[in-house]
């Protein structure tokens, strides 16, 4: 393989100019260990199977939780929720700790499900592939939640947190 012609932190910010969603993931495993975490690298894959992805570090604290869970949920979040993103990005807590004091509830086989986001799909985790230093989770919808709102979702652009410009035309 060739050596790129550019440092990690140059790759970075090139990317950081694409405004990404921002997502929260919640996962349990059969004997019960929760995660949770804030994802950026989200897209649906198909509609029929309906099919969704997020990628995850290999390094992450999540990681093995993540891909011994059976069921996964993402909620999408908006503007009003970037504390559940910042809290879910803490690194050096568990998922339980990042759960503790934000509103959840029981879903399908006891998965933690966000009522206040404005958008839920959970489903079984299907295939991972691994890709350089991360993997790329397949999830295969079964469940979806959606709770409409005017208020904007909540965006990543730039290292930072964001809300797109939303404009309406009459």
């Amino acid at each position: 393989m060739t050596e790129p012609l550019f440092e990690s932190t140059q790759f970075r910010r090139v990317c950081g100019q694409f405004p990404t969603g921002v997502t929260a993931v919640t996962a349990m495993t059969a004997d019960g260990r929760l995660a949770a975490l804030t994802v950026n690298s989200f897209t649906s894959v198909s509609l029929d199977p309906a099919k969704v992805l997020f990628c995850l570090a290999n390094s992450s604290s999540s990681f093995q939780t993540l891909t011994e869970a059976k069921r996964i949920a993402i909620h999408i979040l908006n503007q009003d929720q970037e504390d559940v993103a910042r809290r879910f990005a803490t690194s050096g807590l568990t998922g339980a700790e990042r759960l503790d004091g934000v509103r959840w509830i029981p879903g399908p086989d006891g998965i933690p499900l966000l009522p206040g986001t404005p958008a839920i799909l959970a489903g079984h985790r299907d295939e991972i592939i691994t890709s350089g230093d991360h993997a790329i989770i397949l999830v295969s919808v079964d469940h979806v939640h959606l709770k409409p709102t005017d208020t904007p979702a909540l965006s990543f652009y730039q290292g930072r947190f964001t809300t797109p410009v939303v404009t309406t035309t009459e």
